[in-house]
């Protein structure tokens, strides 16, 4: 019997009833929609279409939650190692002369010499000032900075909301649509599950808690306790963390979630990387 299990995620590309067959037949365990990208449309008709296709196929929805990324750009502007680059926090601008991020008060909680990463750490960049609304950035290599890509600021408190009005909408849709599990992004606290799960009040959806950083690592058994599931996102925590030190983390985590298995008061637990 294995214990290994696939989750694959499906996109725009993936979303036809020949294509899921071959995933599932070649190991596909659970569906994975990211809730950061496509329409609400686009993820009913996909959960409608896996439903018809492959019903045995447990559905996870990833909701944005606390992860911060840039806005859908009109421009997705190109830099050199040393060029200036401007996020801000005003929404107007499509990323011909400034980056919009989706976290209105970004601007507010970071200094200059803050280092920033975007693009699952593949970017690096060191904030050079705040001017109103708008973050000024040294780039530190070449690259391009993408629509949608994740911004990653660790070590700072960012003072987010443990639940936004987009969680809320977005947990209502989940359960509107019929998943089986929510995806959470960023959990720190057995309060920020606390809160989503009283937001589903209901057995299903299910909670999938993503420690994805050192809050996430310095609340392990608390959080480990108050979800059903433990996803170990190894892009943002090696981000947050130290890329020499994910390993160590992915252990400490399979250990902390296998050690509550024989629990009667656990759900339904595994930890997946």
């Amino acid at each position: 019997m294995t214990h290994s299990r696939v989750i694959a995620t499906i996109g725009p590309a993936s979303n036809h009833p020949d294509v899921l067959i071959k995933l599932r037949h070649a190991g596909m365990s659970v569906a994975r929609l990211n809730g950061s990208h496509n329409t609400p449309e686009w993820h009913a008709e996909t959960v409608a279409l896996l439903r018809h296709t492959v019903p045995d196929v447990p559905i996870l929805l990833d909701i944005p939650g606390r992860k911060i990324r840039t806005l859908q750009l009109a421009h997705e502007p190109s830099f050199n190692r040393g060029d200036t680059i401007i996020l801000t926090t005003d929404t107007r601008h499509d990323g011909t002369e400034k980056v919009p991020v989706g976290y209105e008060h970004l601007h507010e909680k970071l200094s200059a010499g803050n280092q920033i990463f975007a693009d699952d750490g593949t970017l690096s960049f060191v904030v050079e000032k705040i001017q109103d609304r708008d973050i000024y950035l040294r780039a530190n290599m070449d690259g391009k900075l993408k629509s949608r890509k994740g911004i990653n600021v660790p070590g700072i408190d960012l003072g987010q909301s443990l639940v936004t009005d987009k969680d809320r909408a977005m947990i209502a849709f989940a359960k509107s649509i019929g998943v089986d599990y929510i995806g959470i992004s960023f959990v720190e606290s057995r309060e920020h599950i606390e809160a989503i799960r009283a937001l589903i009040a209901a057995p299903v959806p299910r909670i999938v808690a993503k420690v994805e950083n050192g809050g996430g690592i310095a609340h392990l058994a608390d959080i480990v306790d108050a979800a059903d599931v433990i996803m170990i996102d190894r892009g943002d925590l090696a981000v947050e963390t130290s890329i020499d030190h994910v390993a160590l983390y992915q252990k400490r985590i399979l250990s902390e979630a296998s050690g509550r298995v024989s629990r009667p008061s656990w759900r339904q637990k595994c930890c997946t990387a």
